[in-house]
């Protein structure tokens, strides 16, 4: 199948990279940076280490979430104190929003022992379609609020 949207585009990447050995935050940065058109130079990934099986393994928040919100932040943030928080602020929400409504839980843990726990192969392809869904849930936050 060959993606036809930004958000497909994004979730085919994301779901690409973890697959190649990034980690989920990291994947779902890279994707999103990618479809954008590459805002940020790749160094700045680097912020997305620690955040695989939930923040370095402590497994809270899911890193794909995580990775998520700093997607957003690239593409929606804000630059200066000045500028209005609450657009970033709405879509943080709403990406939020899907990822609990998919998953029923934010926390790397409850996901991961769902599907057999961190080293099961359910798991790692749960996790590989989660991954790109959260991408593709930020591409398409980013199109509605007119980011992209």
């Amino acid at each position: 199948m060959t993606p036809e949207t930004k958000a497909e585009r994004a979730a085919f990447l994301a779901a690409s990279y973890y697959e190649a050995g990034f980690h989920c935050g990291e994947a779902v940065v890279k994707a999103v940076n990618e479809v954008a058109g590459h805002p940020l130079p790749p160094e700045v990934f680097r912020m997305a280490s620690g955040f695989c099986e939930g923040i370095s393994g402590s497994r809270c928040t899911c890193g794909a979430l995580a990775g998520g919100v700093m997607a957003l932040g690239i593409l929606g943030g804000r630059e200066s104190a000045d500028d209005a928080w609450q657009p970033a602020w709405d879509a943080t929400t709403a990406l939020r929003r899907s990822f609990f409504e998919d998953q029923g839980t934010t926390e790397c843990d409850p996901i991961s022992e769902r599907h057999g726990g961190m080293r099961h192969p359910q798991r790692w392809a749960h996790c590989t379609d989660l991954v790109g869904r959260t991408a593709g849930w930020v591409i398409q936050t980013a199109e509605e609020n007119g980011w992209l």
